[in-house]
């Protein structure tokens, strides 16, 4: 079952906020709990929210969701802050389930675009380009 977080689920994901920031990050950095936990209520007070995937009333994944605005076209976007499945629960298809689940709901509040950010090296990357994502801007580093 996927719907919208409750408070207490809410305050269990943001318990987990580093680990699923750092499992995304893909050994490009590490962030703190407390800067892990900032970071998503920031956009949480900007209306972000969190859809769970629950089984047997236990969180087995989620994903956040809210808008952004396009820094060149100024439109607004809907946009997919977080994804993450707990160990336990992978391999069983939730991140596609979750990821439709938040797009339908961002295109209901009328969203024409549904954006998000990911890493090079995550193997979710291939998760969202079967699911009809399309590479949009390149972030390079030079060291």
């Amino acid at each position: 079952m996927i719907e919208q977080a409750n408070r207490e689920e809410t305050a269990y994901i943001l318990s987990n906020a580093a680990l699923s920031a750092n499992e995304g990050l893909q050994g490009t950095g590490v962030l703190t709990q407390e800067k892990a936990e900032h970071m998503l209520t920031a956009i949480m007070e900007k209306g972000a929210y969190h859809l769970v995937y629950k089984d047997r009333d236990k969180v087995g994944g989620w994903i956040m969701i809210g808008h952004n605005t396009d820094y060149f076209t100024e439109k607004e976007i809907g946009f997919i802050y977080d994804v993450y499945i707990l160990p336990d629960y992978r391999g069983r298809g939730l991140s596609k389930k979750l990821v439709e689940a938040g797009i339908s709901e961002l295109k209901e509040k009328g969203y024409e675009e549904v954006r998000l950010n990911v890493f090079d090296a995550n193997f979710a990357k291939g998760i969202y380009e079967k699911m009809g994502f399309e590479p949009l801007q390149t972030i390079m580093v030079y060291k």
